[in-house]
């Protein structure tokens, strides 16, 4: 009887096949009733691989959150480099922004979804991750809205603050309901929706 060879790979590739079987387990089963078992038998690895890579399954849950978290970093549009002047100015740099934003949520929707429905409630560690990454994002909409308003394309009295927490909380929502799902909605049509929406706030209708 012939035995199956495990194909060797370089470390960086073997660890980010356990974190592709875990993202499949996860999302299968759910972060409580997963098991390390689970994703040995996703990835097709031996137990002692697993823990080359990984002390416990919450530790290969934390890479993939941060992976999600590095990804939103990437994404999050941070304050133009440009000089906006004009309503026509300000839209366009919101397409460019929500555009990326929205495709990285539509590319990595499992992932998203993990991060969104798993990681909230978890353990202290998950949650300070979280923060941190909301507060990030809040400060790159909130930097972005104040280069607006000083190049005068947006209204003086905007709450940037409040602004900008409206903004994520608009995002959330549309990537939850549009593009966390099986058939996601065409990214177009909730960039639409968003450029109104900011639009709106920002005084430019």
């Amino acid at each position: 009887m012939s035995v199956r060879r495990r194909e060797r790979l370089a470390p960086e590739l073997r660890r980010q096949q356990i974190l592709e079987a875990a993202l499949r387990a996860f999302v299968q089963r759910g972060y409580h009733a997963a098991h390390v078992d689970h994703v040995i038998r996703e990835a097709g690895v031996a137990r002692g691989t697993f823990y080359l890579y990984f002390k416990s399954k919450h530790h290969v849950f934390e890479a993939l959150v941060q992976r999600m978290l590095d990804l939103f970093l990437r994404a999050r549009p941070a304050a133009p480099d440009i000089e906006v002047r004009t309503a026509a100015d300000v839209e366009a740099e919101l397409r460019l922004s929500y555009t990326s934003l929205f495709e990285v949520f539509r590319d990595n929707r499992h992932l998203c979804r993990l991060l969104l429905e798993e990681a909230v409630g978890q353990d202290k560690g998950f949650e300070e991750a979280l923060a941190k990454h909301h507060r990030a994002w809040h400060a790159r909409i909130a930097a972005r809205l104040r280069h607006f308003v000083a190049c005068g394309a947006a209204r003086r009295d905007l709450d940037i603050d409040v602004t900008a927490t409206a903004i994520i909380g608009m995002v959330e929502g549309l990537s939850r309901r549009y593009l966390l799902v099986d058939r996601p909605l065409p990214i177009r049509r909730l960039v639409d929706a968003a450029v109104s929406f900011e639009r709106e706030g920002l005084g430019l209708a």
